[in-house]
């Protein structure tokens, strides 16, 4: 024998003055199918409306009309709207539905060619493929460009983008062995890493190594990444040679679109390598200050202040290479010291 759920939820008298007339016989049918298989009708998850849709077939206008009357009463209500999920509006929309289809096809065969390693063009290929595979799940640009860190969860091979329904992105719905957690986690290496490392130098000689570190990265007991920062946006602007702001703002939707597009219509930029100056090792601990010539004033002061500036302009015209030599140091040190942290237990 079947028990009915008694979890106490809103009657659908209180919110029917939302319906019209025909409207209401909608809901009746929809609010006895679903004590008839001993499920809430308000609030109605997607999965019940999806399954309530499947069982009770009727011509598409119709079954569009039913999921409009639910969605009214749950507004109404206060609730979330089920027939706002995904997997409901493909249930309806054919022409969303093959669109969806033939972007998961296209994302299957363009993320695979695209670069993790080498810089800078491994930085932007791991950007791109998430970038492509949210928007082949049925995301809008504008969700994209929304999500924040904290938005993406794990569940063994599901890549979960949180939200009021859910996307839900499976190995199963691309073709070419694409895993939408591993395209994930190739670009969450990069934010975790500037995490610990607000380093482009450092990042871009990893990338160029293929020594990215992965220890870091791990799941959860509820199944978001960890290890790092969780706030923030999950794509921010990135320059041509690869540095991204500290605390930049998102990546507008805009600019969101041109790259799917660029990328769709196989004009994506090739992101050349560029040449870095060299690193210059240190090889003596030894300072050794130059001595410049003692400047005695005299009746000729004038001449020889012109004389002591000619001789400063000569000795400060290596700055520029003495600077890059401190900043190399700088990151040196700062290479032994993750080194350390990496060996603790």
């Amino acid at each position: 024998m079947t028990t009915l759920n008694t979890e106490p939820t809103s009657t659908s008298t209180d919110f029917e003055h939302a319906l019209g007339v025909k409207d209401r016989s909608g809901w009746a049918l929809f609010t006895d199918w679903c004590a008839a298989a001993d499920h809430i009708a308000l609030p109605a998850a997607p999965a019940t409306l999806a399954q309530f849709i499947a069982e009770n077939p009727a011509a598409l206008s119709t079954q569009r009309r039913r999921i409009t009357t639910v969605n009214t009463v749950h507004r109404a209500a206060g609730h979330p709207a089920p027939g706002d999920a995904d997997t409901i509006r493909r249930i309806v929309n054919q022409r969303r539905t093959d669109r969806l289809s033939s972007l998961e096809v296209v994302a299957s065969e363009i993320i695979p060619r695209l670069p993790t390693f080498g810089w800078p063009s491994g930085l932007f290929g791991r950007r791109d493929a998430l970038l492509l595979l949210l928007a082949s799940a049925g995301l809008s640009i504008e969700q994209i460009s929304a999500l924040h860190r904290n938005n993406i969860h794990i569940e063994g091979q599901t890549l979960i983008v949180g939200g009021v329904h859910p996307f839900r992105l499976a190995p199963s719905t691309y073709q070419q062995s694409l895993n939408p957690v591993a395209v994930y986690e190739r670009w969450a290496q990069i934010l975790e890493f500037l995490d610990r490392t607000p380093s482009t130098r450092l990042l871009a000689e990893n990338l160029d190594a293929h020594t990215l570190p992965t220890r870091e990265l791990s799941s959860g007991a509820a199944g978001a990444v960890v290890g790092g920062k969780q706030s923030g946006p999950l794509f921010t602007p990135i320059d041509r040679w690869g540095h991204t702001p500290i605390a930049g703002p998102a990546l507008t939707a805009q600019s969101i679109a041109s790259i799917i597009t660029a990328h769709l219509e196989n004009q994506a930029p090739p992101h050349r390598p560029y040449s870095r100056r060299p690193r210059q090792r240190d090889t003596s601990d030894v300072y050794e200050p130059e001595v410049f010539p003692e400047i005695v004033l005299d009746d000729s002061y004038y001449e020889s202040g012109l004389e002591a500036r000619r001789a400063a302009h000569t000795a400060l015209t290596d700055v520029t290479a003495e600077l890059d030599d401190v900043e190399a140091r700088a990151d040196e040190i700062l290479r032994k010291l993750l080194a350390v942290l990496d060996t603790e237990p």
